[in-house]
């Protein structure tokens, strides 16, 4: 937990969207790395860090403060790209 950073809560706000939506996201991450799959859910943990729930092949749970950006793929998004964090490795 002491290296988690909070995102702001207006970042979070498109999360919960796009959970709620059901979109499809293609997700940049702070090593680097891209991934995509369907937005499910945030969830909290024990340790108070936040993460995003998504579904690939199987679940995968992504820390929040490792997303650069999220951008729904889906045509009839509410919203298009989003910076989550600026923070580096």
């Amino acid at each position: 937990m002491s290296d988690y950073k909070i995102i702001p809560c207006e970042h979070y706000d498109y999360l919960e969207l796009a959970c709620l939506r059901g979109y499809q996201l293609k997700l940049e991450l702070i090593d680097g790395t891209q991934c995509q799959g369907q937005a499910i859910t945030t969830q909290t943990r024990a340790d108070k860090t936040e993460w995003l729930i998504i579904q690939q092949q199987a679940k995968q749970s992504l820390r929040l403060d490792h997303i650069v950006a999220i951008t729904p793929i889906d045509a009839n998004a509410e919203f298009g790209r989003v910076l989550i964090t600026t923070k580096q490795p």
